[in-house]
């Protein structure tokens, strides 16, 4: 193999991981956005739980102000009697039955007091969730987008990197260009590895003699005979 064809396949290495990486990126983006999606409805998701809490606060409420309008009722119903009854005993089981009537309304009251103050308080956390909502939803649309620009640049990246690869394997012969698609196959990473002080840097072991010997005469790509990569070395 003569220096122009080494130097070629080094350009088409140069261009190969580039595509891989790009390519690695492109798959890697798709998670990315799902998780972001996540994170916008999480957002969404503990306003509107905290909306639902209010509103089941404010339905609980009107259900204990029936119940004292029932308990009123009750006690108007009791007092009407009360000027009927000819016994002392059923006299004094309405004026009982009153008694635990507006015991029950006290305790209700009470128990809509707490809601009223744990509706006020929600109501000003609901402003600030409201706030901070639109904030991070914004924030994270704008990471979104981003990322789908991303998209779009690595794939014209990509494409523009696919086709200078096309031109440049026009300048490699199809033997060598075979040889370099087959062992690109088998190591998956760098075809060609640079040799650092007589050591291949794809599979660290040392370059027998020999080998080193005619890489130091030539520029030329050998094979690597224990990983099967071309060795490339350059006088530095």
């Amino acid at each position: 193999m003569d220096s122009i064809t080494a130097q070629n396949l080094l350009k088409l290495q140069e261009i190969d991981l580039k595509i891989e990486e790009a390519k690695s990126k492109i798959e890697k983006i798709p998670a990315e956005i799902k998780k972001l999606e996540e994170e916008k409805q999480k957002v969404i998701d503990e306003f509107e739980e905290t909306l639902k809490q209010k509103k089941q606060l404010e339905l609980s409420k009107k259900e204990k102000e029936i119940d004292i309008q029932s308990l009123q009722d009750r006690i108007r119903k009791i007092e009407d009697k009360l000027n009927t009854v000819r016994s002392n005993d059923e006299y004094k089981a309405f004026l009982r039955e009153k008694s635990q009537a507006e015991e029950a309304i006290i305790h209700l009251e009470d128990e809509i007091l707490q809601i009223m103050q744990q509706i006020e308080d929600l109501q000003q956390r609901i402003k600030v969730l409201e706030k901070e909502k639109e904030e991070k939803i914004k924030e994270i649309e704008n990471q979104i987008n981003q990322k789908q620009q991303e998209i779009k640049n690595l794939e014209e990246e990509l494409k523009q990197l696919q086709e200078k690869r096309e031109e440049l394997t026009k300048q490699i012969k199809p033997q060598d260009l075979l040889q370099y698609e087959t062992i690109k196959k088998k190591v998956k990473t760098k075809v060609i590895a640079i040799v650092d002080d007589q050591v291949c840097t794809g599979c660290y072991m040392v370059i027998p003699p020999k080998i080193f010997t005619e890489l130091l005469k030539s520029n030329q790509l050998l094979r690597c005979p224990n990983c099967g990569r071309y060795l490339f070395y350059e006088s530095k």
